[in-house]
């Protein structure tokens, strides 16, 4: 059995969870702890950590270590989010907790915390099927993805969780009242977000995750004495929402068993909820019981198992690309002309292998760029490559780590106009690797722009050969292409200097 350890530091509390994992990759809880170390209360206001709170999180890394020590682990991975995220003094908490017990936290971003609980609710609900609203509600963010079969449509991390909304009315007049008004206006948020899409779709199925979420499915139980706690109904959620008003913070930790750093942020999180289902139109909230600990998990085992770095970009391509599309017909891109550039980019990719010796990571980022490089006119069609790139790297893409988002906006940047060089700032800060990457797949989709320059398809398929150390290329067409010739005799020496090869054309 391989065993893995997932340290989730929240806003709310920290938490623990090791994690074991048998051959057909089924996983098995075998140890969780829970740290009530509130780091957003300081954060979200103040904007840094204190002093005492930040002894209260080393100490409860400490006693996570112990834990740790009694399985034979595989691997730790600690993951932090909004608070640390928003804290000045951050960096010194990380560094204090790795001097102690040599665990490395990780400051995720809001689109790689979706990815992983994403990555965890699949496990247990048929995503694949209809559409899905997941939503996470954290202390310091609300996560929301709305997926469709399967396919990410939207993501997007909001600053509005349940510690930050408190401390937002802590000690002010009317504090009720104000809480109210911002919940109204979260509401509206949320609303903004899903019109767009619900104009063409109808969510099938709402799935909410996190502490709050769990605790709602207990008070199920607890208030209503239903047996099952991984789904409440609306009529359920008034309920129990009109049962906790009558009670005081106290009255909610000994008549119903909640902890204090949850009986104070119940009411704000259900509040939440209730917007949340008011806007999707359900009538039903579907709670897994599953989340980021397990996200991390999962993926730790799938990276431990296939000793791959590029597995878990090929295992969310198929999103990434769903993500892409749509982002393009936000910008009203030429669909036809994008993915008729992604299929001849794909295969100079692939007829090429010999010469770039790139992997699979590389190919799904040609994918994605050859997708996405002409979404810059909506700006400007002068230097629209730019505008490109700049569109992408503003954008949120569950799947792509900061560094693939930013690999895929260099691609597009340099599909025209000069070739990358050393001393471009942004070209130049990237590893030798990647620079390799991005120089040659930017002369991929240069070469591919000219096949199809006038967006007419008269280039169906590429065929390439090798034959007296020079890569042939062949334009199966019936048209004469006389325009299509020009450009790639015109454009084709960077791929040629990436492929070290030359290129002719017949």
């Amino acid at each position: 059995m391989s065993i893995f350890a997932a340290i989730d530091i929240g806003s709310n509390a920290m938490r623990l969870a090791i994690g074991g994992f048998d051959g057909d990759g089924n996983l098995t809880l075998l140890a969780t702890r829970r740290a009530p170390v509130r780091l957003g209360s300081d954060v979200f206001r103040h904007g840094r950590i204190s002093a005492a709170r930040m002894e209260e999180g080393v100490a409860a890394f400490l006693d996570f270590e112990d834990t740790i020590r009694q399985h034979n682990i595989d691997v730790v991975r600690a993951v932090a989010t909004s608070a640390l995220r928003d804290a000045e003094n951050s960096g010194v908490f990380i560094d204090r907790v790795r001097r102690a017990t040599g665990i490395v936290i990780d400051v995720i971003t809001g689109d790689e915390e979706a990815q992983l609980i994403y990555g965890a609710v699949s496990r247990s609900v048929p995503l694949s099927t209809g559409t899905t609203l997941l939503f996470d509600i954290g202390g310091g963010s609300l996560e929301i993805t709305l997926l469709k079969q399967g396919n990410v449509l939207l993501s997007e991390s909001l600053n509005m969780g349940t510690v930050r909304i408190l401390e937002m009315v802590r000690g002010r007049k009317n504090s009720e009242a104000i809480l109210l008004r911002l919940l109204q206006q979260y509401s509206r948020r949320i609303r903004a977000r899903l019109s767009r899409r619900q104009k063409s779709l109808r969510i099938s199925r709402l799935v909410g995750t996190g502490g709050n979420v769990d605790t709602l499915g207990d008070l199920r139980r607890r208030v209503l004495k239903k047996k099952d706690s991984t789904f409440i109904r609306k009529e359920e959620l008034l309920q129990v929402i009109g049962v906790l008003k009558k009670m005081t913070v106290r009255e909610r930790i000994e008549k119903l068993g909640l902890r204090p750093d949850r009986a104070d942020v119940i009411m704000p999180a259900l509040a939440l909820i209730q917007g949340i289902i008011q806007e999707s139109r359900q009538n039903k909230l579907l709670i897994p019981r599953t989340g980021l600990r397990e996200g991390v998990l999962y993926d730790l085992f799938a990276q431990w198992s296939s000793n791959k770095t590029d597995i878990p970009l090929q295992r969310f391509l198929p999103e990434v690309r769903s993500q892409a599309f749509e982002l393009g017909r936000r910008y009203g891109f030429d669909e036809t002309h994008a993915r008729h550039a992604a299929t001849l980019a794909l295969q100079v990719f692939d007829q090429t292998r010999s010469g770039h010796r790139l992997g699979t990571e590389q190919r799904a980022l040609l994918e994605i760029a050859a997708i996405l490089h002409d979404i810059g006119y909506f700006v400007n069609s002068a230097e629209h490559q730019k505008h490109s790139a700049y569109i992408i790297r503003c954008s949120n893409f569950v799947g792509l780590t900061e560094r693939q988002r930013e690999l895929v906006a260099l691609i597009a940047r340099y599909h025209r106009d000069d070739p990358p060089s050393p001393k471009d700032g942004d070209f130049g800060g990237l590893s030798k690797a990647d620079r390799k990457t991005v120089a040659t797949l930017a002369a991929v989709l240069r070469l591919v722009e000219e096949l199809d320059r006038e967006h007419l398809q008269r280039v169906s398929r590429v065929a390439i050969s090798q034959r007296g150390g020079a890569y042939i290329i062949r334009l199966p067409s019936r048209s004469k292409l006389l325009v299509e010739r020009v450009g790639v005799e015109a454009t084709k020496r960077p791929l040629e200097k990436s492929l070290g090869r030359p290129i002719r054309l017949r």
